[in-house]
């Protein structure tokens, strides 16, 4: 919330215990009309966990999460098994100052400057077939699996990309050009 009311951009919806957000900041999303869902601090599931579940109750398709890579990086890891859990209902990016962080377990097409670098990772513990068009590197159902990097650091050279995948989900990390 903080990284929003920065940006000037207020949540629809705000949940969690509230233990990192100053009492400006929950004023001020409460002023411009933001849903505040509360919890305890000691619970089983983590905010993320517990804000994505909110937004399937309502039946949100899509979600941009800021501020999810923070200083803990268990955190960071915990955020991403949130999402790999709603993978199929939801689709949820994180999004950063310089790189966008997502998951892909269909299909990708994404607009996209000329020059950005992308890396893929497979995710949730199985080989992933991928095929990559508008990136310097295309693939054609390519084997994504633990133990051996292939999917690090391609960069796109058309203006639109598509990431096809096929039993599996793909991680990516999108670090996005300074304008």
């Amino acid at each position: 919330a903080e990284k929003l009311r920065s940006l000037e951009r207020h949540p629809d919806l705000l949940v969690g215990d509230m233990d990192s957000i100053s009492e400006t900041t929950l004023d001020w999303c409460r002023s411009k009309g933001s849903l505040i869902l509360i919890y305890p601090p000691e619970k089983d599931d983590t905010d993320t966990q517990i804000a994505l579940q909110a937004l399937e109750e309502r039946d949100i398709t899509e979600v941009e999460i800021f501020g999810a890579t923070g200083l803990r990086l268990d955190h960071f890891m915990g955020t991403l098994a949130s999402i790999y859990g709603v993978r199929n209902t939801l689709k949820a990016t994180i999004v950063e100052d310089s790189v966008e962080i997502g998951m892909v377990s269909k299909e990708l097409v994404s607009s996209a400057e000329l020059g950005e670098i992308w890396s893929l990772f497979p995710f949730g513990g199985q080989p992933t077939m991928i095929s990559l068009k508008g990136f310097k590197y295309s693939l054609r159902d390519a084997t994504l699996e633990y133990g051996n990097p292939l999917g690090v650091s391609n960069e796109t050279k058309e203006s639109e990309v598509q990431i096809l995948c096929k039993g599996g989900t793909v991680l990516y990390f999108r670090w996005l050009k300074k304008q």
